[in-house]
C-alpha cells in the first residue's frame, strides 16, 4: 500500500513527507460552454417534470360490491372518485370538473391504477384544453356479475395537466 502511495507521490511531483492525499488531485478544466447548456437544459427539463407531478390531481377511488339486485348506495364527496355501495349489474357516474383558469393551454392526461382500473371507464382522456376553459369529464364505474361480494376494489386516477405553451 504505501508503494502505491508512493508512487501517486512522485507522479505529481510531491515530497513524499507532508503531503495530503487531497491536495493531490489533478487541476480540473473548467466547464465549457455547450457542458453549461447542457446542464442548464437538463435542470429546466428536471424542474418541469417536478412541477407537472405536484401540479397533478389525485383522487382516490373506491366502490364496495354489495348483495342484492340494483341497490345503489352514494357517498357524496369531492375528494376522492367514492362510487359508494353498488350491487353486481349496476353502474354510476362520477364527474371531476377541470378548470384552466391560465393563459397557457393545458394537454390533460388521466391514468388509473389499482384494482379499480378495470371497472373504470373514463369518456375524455389526452385531450387538449383551451386557456381559461372548463371541461368535465365522467367516470365511468359498472360493476360485472363476477365481481365478488362485500368486496372492495381500490385504486388511484391521476390526472395530469401539462402546459403546452401554444403548441
Amino acid at each position: 500500500m504505501s508503494t502505491f502511495i508512493e508512487r501517486i507521490r512522485r507522479m505529481w511531483g510531491g515530497e513524499p513527507a507532508g503531503i495530503e492525499l487531497e491536495s493531490m488531485k489533478p487541476p480540473r478544466e473548467p466547464l465549457r460552454r455547450r457542458d453549461k447548456i447542457i446542464i442548464g437544459v437538463i435542470i429546466v427539463i428536471f424542474l418541469f417534470v417536478f412541477y407537472v407531478m405536484l401540479d397533478a390531481n389525485k383522487y382516490r377511488a373506491v366502490v364496495h360490491i354489495v348483495e342484492g339486485r340494483s341497490k345503489v348506495g352514494v357517498n357524496p364527496t369531492s375528494e376522492r372518485l367514492d362510487f359508494g355501495d353498488l350491487a353486481q349489474g349496476t353502474s354510476m357516474i362520477r364527474r371531476v370538473e377541470i378548470q384552466n383558469g391560465t393563459p397557457i393551454p393545458m394537454y390533460i392526461m388521466i391514468f388509473k391504477i389499482g384494482s379499480i382500473s378495470d371497472l373504470i371507464d373514463i369518456d375524455k382522456n389526452f385531450f387538449r384544453l383551451a386557456p381559461r376553459s372548463t371541461e368535465k369529464i365522467e367516470f365511468a364505474m359498472y360493476i360485472p356479475a363476477s365481481a365478488q361480494v362485500d368486496a372492495d376494489y381500490t385504486g388511484r386516477v391521476y390526472l395530469f395537466k401539462i402546459p403546452t405553451f401554444g403548441f
